[in-house]
This record gives structure tokens, sequence and C-alpha cells, in this order.
């Protein structure tokens, strides 16, 4: 849609809390009734639901996983104010500020609507090593062909790797072209894309680099929007790499994609710094 619903909470928090109250209503109860039984069914069911949304919307699996622990989270969340109701019913107790719960949850879907609900969508992180080679060896070391063909972390090996890496100098002004080909649904509902990544400054001791076009499945969730490697000698024999990597937050909320977004890209710099920085003979 015209404002990006896909991006905002109104998505990722409204549509699993009128799913978790519908099925409050729809799924029946055991015969033998049991809170804890009645929500396992729910939980079953919403699995259910959500896997079944993937093939409506004709996502990828990978957004499915990104918004389960949500999804789940609100359910809990809706079992909890279940579990007071009937607490407080019990007691004899009026049971109306229970529904504050529901009520909180049904306004953060709001954020990200408009800008005045949204929060800081700018950020950037910097991870460091120190390498035992001189300036000049790591950065003949980033000439080489790449091969990211590694073992990743659990979450980075949810999205593809680049199929292709045209590389060329370290010369400013230099266009990197990187292609990516990937299977919203494992093995079918194939899709490509690909990153122009330029060389906007380069000096002995700095490289700024600043992304031009993006159009890989990354870009469903982030906008990377450049990068900044600093070389500091250390003594004769060493020198540290300080790799800073800067991106958009798309996604809300922010109490949940910026911290796992915020992960996932600490883990990439990582990744990059201990296999494109570090020449072989080190």
């Amino acid at each position: 849609m015209s404002y990006n619903f896909d991006r905002t909470a109104l998505l990722y928090v409204g549509v699993p809390f009128f799913v978790s109250v519908a099925l409050l209503y729809i799924v029946k109860k055991p015969e033998k009734p049991s809170l804890n039984r009645y929500y396992g069914h729910l939980v079953l069911w919403s699995l259910i639901v959500m896997l079944g949304t993937s093939v409506v919307l004709f996502e990828g699996f990978v957004c499915v996983i990104m918004f389960m622990p949500i999804y789940f989270g609100i359910l809990f969340l809706m079992y909890l104010f279940q579990l007071l109701s009937c607490y407080l019913k019990s007691r004899n107790k009026g049971s109306y500020y229970a529904h504050i719960l529901p009520v909180v949850i049904f306004l953060s879907a709001f954020e990200g609507v408009v800008p005045s609900t949204s929060f800081e969508r700018e950020y950037s992180i910097t991870k460091n090593i120190v390498i035992s080679a001189t300036p000049e060896e790591i950065k003949n070391k980033l000439i080489e062909p790449m091969h990211l063909n590694i073992e990743r972390n659990w979450l980075l090996s949810l999205f593809p790797m680049p199929n292709n890496i045209d590389a060329g100098t370290l010369s400013a002004g230099d266009v990197h072209n990187i292609d990516f080909t990937y299977h919203r649904w494992f093995v079918t509902n194939t899709h490509k894309g690909h990153m122009k990544l330029e060389l906007t400054q380069v000096e002995d001791d700095y490289i700024r680099t600043t992304f031009l076009e993006d159009t890989s499945y990354i870009s469903n969730y982030l906008k990377l929007k450049g990068t900044e490697i600093r070389f500091i000698k250390v003594d004769n024999e060493n020198t540290k790499v300080m790799l800073t990597i800067y991106y958009y937050r798309f996604l809300d909320p922010a109490w949940y994609f910026g911290p796992l977004q915020k992960y996932a890209i600490g883990q990439t710099a990582d990744m990059l710094l201990s296999e494109l920085f570090i020449p072989e003979t080190t």
C-alpha cells in the first residue's frame, strides 16, 4: 500500500493481536476445560494461520519466521490477560483494569503508521579487529576475489549469500556489483536482486563506501546506506581495522526489529572482518 502498511507495527503487532482475539472466539474449548490445554490448542492454530499467510501474501517463510516471536508473544500476553481476568473474578474483584493489557497492545500496533508514532530509524554498528599485517597488505587482500561460502551465524544463515561479486580495484569512484538469487519458498518462488556499492572516498588509512542501489532480499527489512573502514597502526606489524556499517530501519515495532537488526548487522560486520580483511599469510 502507498503508506507501506507492510512495514508498520499495524502488520507485525496489529494483525497478530486481532488474530489472537479471533481465535479466542473461534477455536472451541476442550470438553474438559483446561486453560493451559486450551492455549496450547490456540498456539497450534496460530502456527497454521502464520504458515498460511505465507501462501496468501505470496511472501517468504523468512518473513514468517521473523515475526513468529511477536505473534506467539502477543498470544502469550492474551493468555496472561485471561489468567488475570479469571483470578480477579475468583476474588470477586472487578476485572475492568485487566483490559489495560490488550488496550496497550492495540495502541502499540499503530507505531510507524505516521511519522509522529515512529522512533529513531538511523543506526550504525562499529566492529574492530587487530590483524597482524600492515594496512597495505590488508588492502591487497580486499582486492582479491571474495568468497563468502562460509558457515555463518544462525540468523544470517536465513538469508542468501551473494552468488556473484564483481569488484574492481580500491580506487575512488569504483562501483562494485553484488548479485543475489534467493528462493522465498526454499526451492521455489525465486527472485533475483543486486547491490551497487560505490567506493566514495579512498585514502591511505580510510575507505568510505556508499550503497547506490539495493534490490536484494535484505532491502525488504532495512536500507544499507554505506560503510566506513579505518586502518589504525598499532605497531609496525599490527593494524587495527574498524568497520562501521550505516543503515536505516524500515520495520516496526522498534523494540523488536531494532535490537534484532542491530544484532544481525553486528554479526555481519564480524564475519566480513574475519573473512575479507585477514591476509592468508598472517
